[in-house]
C-alpha cells in the first residue's frame, strides 16, 4: 500500500493527493499545492516509473525551466509518495483537502478506469473523513472540466445504485469539482523523459473557479500565475482567450510549418509571412469573436502579444508534427468557433481569406500522398511535405526519421510524415480522392497556375474538391451551407485547398498570394463558380 517515503507516517500538513503523475501536473499543480504549504502525495495509478524514480531520490523530483537566453534553472519538489493501492490514503490523511486529477481529455469519458478510480477514492474519503471539504482540481484544458468530471463520477454504475444515496449527497455537499484553465508549455529534459522541461511561468498559468468560496483564495492569489474566479461564467473569458486566441493562433500556423518542413513551432519567427498572416487573422476573425464574448480589446491584444513571445522562445520549440495531431477537432474548436460567433453576431461578417487559408492548409496536411493507409492500421496515412524552397530555414539534408508520437513518424529530408485524421480515416480518404482529380488535371494543364485556375469550369470545381471540402466542413456544429456566409467561406476554403494540392505552389507561396490579393477574389475562382458545390452538398445531404 501507499507509504511515506520518509518516516513512519505522512506529515501533518499533507492535504493534497494527485491522481496521475504526468509532467504537466508536476510542473503546474504540485508547485501550487507546495506554495500553500501543503504536503503532496502523487499517486501513479498506472506503471511505476515515476514512483521508482522518487524512491531513489527520497521523495523529490525536479523541474527544469528554460529561459529565453537558454539558461536552465532546476527546482526540486518534495513529495509524500508511495507505491501501492492509493485507496487507503483517505484514512491516513486526516487533513486531506485537495484531490489533483491529472487526466487528459481521453480519460474524461464515461466509465473509464481512471473515473472509476476517482469515484472509489472519494467513496473511501466519505467513509474515513466525511466532514472534510474536498476540492477536485483537474489539469486538462477541457472546457468546464470540473462540471464534466462530476457528471462522469455520478454516471459510474455503482454510484447510480440505490445503495449510494448517501454517497451522492456527500458529493453534492462536501466535494467540489472546480472548473479550471491551465497554460504552461511543458516538454521533458533531453536525456530524461520523467523530468519536466517547461517555459518560464506565464502571467496566467492556472485559473480555478471557486463559486462556493471553499478555497483559500487570498493565499492562492499570492501564488505566481494563479487566478481565482469567484463570479459565475467569469472563467468563460479565460477559456476564450486560451482556446479561441492562443490555441487558435497555434493551429493556424503549425500545419503550414509542418508542410514547410519546419520541425519546431518556434521557426515561424524566421518566416515574416507567417507573422503577417497571423496578424491579419487576429484582426479580422479572432478579435471580433473575442469582443463578442465580452473580452476587453486591450486584454485580447496583450494576451496575443504575450502568446507570440512565448511561441518565439528560441530554446523551447514544440514539435510541429506533435502539435498538429487531431487536426480537424482543433480547427473546429479553436478556429471555426470564431466563425460561428461572428456570423451569429454580425449579419455582414464574412470569414476572411486568412481563416479560409488556415482551414485549407489543415485539410492539405490531412491529405494522403498514397492510396493505402500505413501498414496494418487503416487510420494512419502517409502525407507529403511541400518541396524545398529558398525562403524556408535550412535544415540538415541528413535529417533522420523521428517518432513524434506513438506509431507516427516524420522525416524532413524525404518530406514524408505519418498521421491519423482522428476520423477513422473517413476524411483523409475523401480528401485523397478529391486531390487526385486536381493532380490529374494539373498534370495535363499549363504550368502557369493562374491560367489553370481561371480555366477551371464550374463542373470541375464542384465535382470532387468542392463537394469533399463542403462535406468535411458541414460536420462542424452550426455550419449551415444554406447561409451565404458559410457557403462563401466553404467556397474560399475549397479554392485554396485546390491550389495547395495542385503541386504548382507550396503552401508558403500560396499564402504570399493571399496576403497580396486578399481584398479581391482574383486568386480564387469566382463566387458564381464556387457557389455551386455548397448547394450541391447541402442537397445531397437531404436526399
Amino acid at each position: 500500500m501507499f507509504a511515506p517515503l520518509q518516516g513512519p507516517v505522512f506529515s501533518s500538513n499533507t492535504r493534497a493527493v494527485c491522481i496521475g503523475s504526468g509532467r504537466f501536473l508536476r510542473a503546474v499543480l504540485v508547485p501550487v499545492f507546495r506554495a500553500l504549504d501543503s504536503g503532496v502525495v502523487v499517486a501513479q495509478t498506472r506503471g511505476s516509473s515515476f514512483a521508482t524514480a522518487c524512491t531513489t531520490t527520497k521523495g523529490t523530483y525536479q523541474v527544469d525551466i528554460i529561459d529565453q537566453d537558454g539558461r536552465v534553472d532546476t527546482t526540486s519538489y518534495q513529495l509524500e509518495e508511495g507505491r501501492a493501492a492509493f485507496l487507503e490514503l483517505p484514512s491516513k490523511l486526516p487533513q486531506l483537502k485537495y484531490v489533483g486529477f491529472g487526466v487528459t481529455e481521453a480519460g474524461l469519458r464515461s466509465n473509464t478506469q481512471v473515473i472509476k478510480d476517482l469515484a472509489e477514492f472519494l467513496q473511501r474519503a466519505f467513509e474515513a473523513i466525511p466532514d472534510n471539504v474536498l476540492s477536485v482540481i483537474n489539469t486538462d484544458n477541457f472546457p468546464r472540466n470540473g462540471d464534466h468530471i462530476k457528471k462522469l463520477v455520478l454516471e459510474v454504475d455503482w454510484v447510480n445504485g440505490d445503495n449510494a444515496v448517501a454517497f451522492r449527497a456527500y458529493l453534492d455537499a462536501k466535494v467540489h469539482f472546480h472548473n479550471t484553465m491551465v497554460d504552461r508549455i511543458t516538454n521533458h529534459r533531453v536525456d530524461d523523459s520523467l523530468v519536466p522541461l517547461t517555459e518560464p511561468l506565464p502571467a496566467k498559468a492556472f485559473v480555478i473557479e471557486d463559486l462556493k468560496g471553499v478555497l483559500d483564495a487570498d493565499n492562492l492569489r499570492k501564488v505566481p500565475g494563479v487566478h481565482v474566479r469567484t463570479v459565475e461564467r467569469e472563467i468563460t473569458k479565460d477559456y476564450l482567450l486560451k482556446f479561441s486566441l492562443g490555441n487558435a493562433v497555434n493551429s493556424a500556423m503549425v500545419y503550414l510549418l509542418a508542410l514547410s518542413r519546419q520541425r519546431t513551432a518556434n521557426q515561424f519567427q524566421k518566416l515574416p509571412v507567417i507573422s503577417r498572416y497571423l496578424g491579419m487573422l487576429f484582426e479580422k476573425d479572432i478579435l471580433p469573436a473575442l469582443i463578442a464574448g465580452d473580452i476587453i480589446e486591450k486584454d485580447a491584444r496583450m494576451f496575443y502579444a504575450e502568446w507570440l513571445e512565448r511561441m518565439k522562445h528560441p530554446h523551447f520549440g514544440l514539435d510541429t508534427f506533435w502539435v498538429s495531431q487531431n487536426a480537424l477537432l482543433r480547427i473546429y474548436v479553436r478556429l471555426l468557433n470564431s466563425v460561428n460567433t461572428n456570423i451569429a453576431e454580425d449579419k455582414n461578417y464574412r470569414p476572411s481569406k486568412f481563416m479560409a487559408f488556415a482551414t485549407a492548409v489543415a485539410l492539405r496536411f490531412l491529405t494522403p500522398c498514397q492510396a493505402d493507409s500505413k501498414r496494418d492500421n487503416p487510420c494512419v496515412f502517409v502525407g507529403q511535405m511541400d518541396s524545398i524552397q529558398n525562403i524556408a530555414p535550412i535544415f540538415s539534408i541528413t535529417e533522420k526519421t523521428w517518432t513524434y508520437d506513438a506509431g507516427l513518424t516524420a522525416n524532413l529530408s524525404t518530406g514524408k510524415y505519418e498521421f491519423d485524421d482522428g476520423e477513422n480515416g473517413r476524411v483523409s480518404r475523401l480528401l485523397w480522392q478529391a486531390s487526385q482529380h486536381v493532380l490529374e488535371a494539373s498534370k495535363s494543364s499549363s504550368r502557369d497556375f493562374r491560367k489553370y485556375a481561371r480555366a477551371e469550369s464550374s463542373s470541375e470545381i464542384s465535382s470532387g474538391v468542392g463537394v469533399a471540402v463542403a462535406s468535411v466542413l458541414s460536420s462542424v456544429e452550426g455550419f449551415d451551407l444554406t447561409n451565404d456566409a458559410y457557403a462563401s467561406f466553404a467556397a474560399d476554403v475549397a479554392a485554396l485547398y485546390q491550389r495547395l494540392v495542385s503541386g504548382k505552389q507550396t503552401a508558403l507561396e500560396t499564402l504570399e498570394d493571399v496576403l497580396r490579393n486578399h481584398h479581391t477574389s482574383e486568386y480564387l475562382a469566382t463566387k458564381d463558380e464556387v457557389g455551386t458545390f455548397p448547394r450541391q452538398t447541402h442537397a445531397l445531404g437531404h436526399q
